[in-house]
């Protein structure tokens, strides 16, 4: 099951305004600025409609920006958006070279259905020796709720489960911490306590809110920044690196 095209719009209306998508690119220019920080070749597996691409090149004029997403809506909304090199495809198999690329961000993108050790060998294969990837995963499989149903995700993941299939994989994992943690009580609230609706969570919030979310998200990634491991949260960052030799 994929997200469907309602959804995909739905991303793209809203990822450059709702609270989770500016955290989100925040939180992971960072992690790029601090463990990729001379990547010229990037590339976004799951770019979606685009929005963690458009933010990489406008902090890094000169990179070279590719997508892979298995939807040809986000593709194309993709391509309108930042000009990079995107082709349809799944992330399980890769159509790019071996050593291609000096990083590869993957949000948010392992929990569809698919072959993941195959999809992280390629992760792995892809990347120059010294490459790094950043990986976002929804957290905890017991979470799983409407809201994956909506987009199509049917796996989360723990912190631990993460860090060996990457280590599987052959990467050297430098970093990993949980967040969306000050709002993790009231999100698992809302997947598992109230009636579920029948789209994602993806939808507009009112102002006041949003910007309060938004607060919580910036003061997580100020804690990360500052070396914390975040214990719990709705989300798992990873950063690792596929080894020199």
């Amino acid at each position: 099951m994929s997200m469907t095209d309602a959804e995909v719009a739905r991303m793209d209306e809203l990822e450059g305004s709702l609270w989770w998508y500016r955290g989100l690119r925040a939180l992971i220019t960072w992690a790029m600025n601090s463990h990729a920080p001379n990547a010229v070749d990037i590339l976004d597996a799951g770019c979606g409609t685009g929005g963690m691409l458009k933010a990489i090149g406008d902090h890094r004029r000169g990179a070279r920006l590719h997508g892979i997403d298995l939807s040809e809506a986000s593709c194309a909304f993709t391509r309108r958006k930042t000009g990079a090199q995107v082709v349809q495809g799944s992330i399980d198999a890769l159509p790019f070279a071996d050593a291609s690329f000096d990083a590869l961000v993957s949000l948010d993108v392992l929990g569809y259905p698919m072959d993941r050790k195959a999809t992280l060998r390629g992760f792995h294969r892809v990347l120059r020796p010294g490459g790094v990837l950043v990986l976002n995963l929804a957290a905890y499989q017991w979470m799983l709720s409407y809201h994956d149903v909506a987009v199509g995700q049917v796996k989360r993941f723990s912190r631990s489960e993460a860090k060996a299939l990457l280590r599987e994989a052959g990467f050297e994992v430098l970093r990993t911490t949980y967040w969306n943690t000050l709002l993790f009580p009231l999100m698992a609230l809302r997947r598992k306590l109230w009636p579920s609706p029948e789209a994602s969570d993806v939808a507009p919030f009112h102002p006041i809110v949003d910007k309060a979310f938004g607060g919580c998200l910036a003061l997580e990634r100020r804690l990360i920044s500052f070396g914390a491991a975040l214990p719990f949260g709705g989300s798992v960052l990873l950063m690792a690196r596929r080894p020199h030799a």
